[in-house]
């Protein structure tokens, strides 16, 4: 029965959320569904706010009096059916709606086209500290912080900037990305992290901008993600994780340039550090180091010259196995192709 009335709450939840954005249809929908998950549930005040949604904004804000306090400062306390109350201003009411209801990137931010990326970062610090939902208590303010940090992030990136500006429509460029984000999950296992999908997360590109975990200051954040109920929670305070991978990279850079490492003492090819040539005394192999005191440091017979050669005969071996197997498959195909490396394996005596 609990259960029943959960769910009751969420529905109303996504009704408000749908009057706040225009969407009479929805709104409907999630009304019906409430009612019939608990019958005592008033949801008078919200049929009301459905029917008056064609007028005038201030006429349906005067056919919610019955249903609202409205205190001498212009907050509106609303009877949501939960335990506590939620207050917010007509102003706030006023942007939610603003902002869900437009089509076009530059129009919620509030830019030109022609603005530049700066014009564009302020618009958006603006605008989201007084749309963030834990600022802004009107219904529909989480569909309208999503949309502005989709605003943000696509015209703060030059590319996407250029994709959107050729379609100039929000629901046809967000179709393109989510088709793109399908063909990238059909190559690889992941395609986490796109600014469009299912995963779009607006408060992590909240919390990069500004620097900091919980711009509010409260102790805990729970909200509902998309349509699913499920619950997200975030502690402020602690240090920043995309900080933190942003710099880890380079943290590991210098970890390793002073690791201790060691370079081969030869190599067949040569090149800058590996400039004097030698030869194995077994089988002649030739091979390159780098002093010219080598002999004088691995004198020819001494146990250290002779682990070094035995090295390099069998990394030779194992370089000209590798060629041979490829010139046989090679082979396949044409009779007369020549096997050079399957030569020098059988005239060293090392097939």
């Amino acid at each position: 029965m609990d259960g029943n009335k959960d769910e009751a709450i969420r529905c109303v939840r996504i009704a408000e959320e749908a009057i706040a954005s225009g969407n009479k249809q929805r709104a409907f929908k999630f009304i019906k569904m409430a009612q019939r998950l608990n019958h005592n549930l008033s949801v008078n005040h919200l049929l009301s706010a459905c029917e008056k949604l064609d007028s005038s904004e201030n006429s349906a804000s005067a056919g919610q009096n019955d249903h609202k306090d409205r205190n001498t400062n212009g907050f509106v306390k609303s009877d949501e059916g939960l335990s506590a109350e939620r207050s917010y201003t007509e102003e706030h009411v006023h942007l939610i709606r603003h902002i869900n209801r437009n089509k076009d990137y530059y129009g919620i931010l509030g830019v030109e086209k022609s603005c530049s990326v700066e014009e564009i970062r302020k618009a958006y610090r603006k605008l989201s500290l007084k749309v963030h939902p834990d600022k802004n208590k009107a219904p529909g303010s989480e569909e309208a912080f999503k949309k502005l940090c989709k605003a943000f992030k696509c015209l703060s990136d030059g590319d996407s900037r250029v994709q959107y500006d050729q379609t100039g429509l929000v629901d046809e460029f967000e179709h393109n990305q989510q088709f793109n984000n399908n063909n990238v999950r059909r190559r690889r296992t992941s395609a986490r992290g796109s600014y469009y999908d299912d995963e779009f997360d607006p408060d992590e590109i909240f919390r990069a901008f500004f620097g900091q975990a919980e711009v509010f200051r409260a102790r805990h954040v729970y909200r509902n993600r998309g349509m699913d109920g499920q619950q997200r929670g975030e502690q402020g305070g602690g240090p920043n994780l995309i900080v933190l991978l942003q710099i880890l990279p380079f943290l590991l850079i210098i970890l390793l340039a002073y690791l201790p490492f060691s370079e081969p003492e030869y190599s067949f090819t040569k090149n800058v550090p590996y400039q004097f040539p030698v030869s194995t005394e077994k089988y002649g192999v030739e091979y390159f180091v780098k002093s010219s005191a080598f002999d004088k440091n691995f004198p020819p017979g001494s146990p250290a010259r002779d682990s070094i050669e035995d090295s390099v005969i069998k990394d030779y071996r194992n370089m000209l196995w590798r060629y041979c197997n490829i010139e046989i498959r090679r082979r396949q195909w044409n009779r007369n192709m020549p096997t050079p490396n399957c030569d020098k394996l059988r005239d060293l005596g090392l097939a």
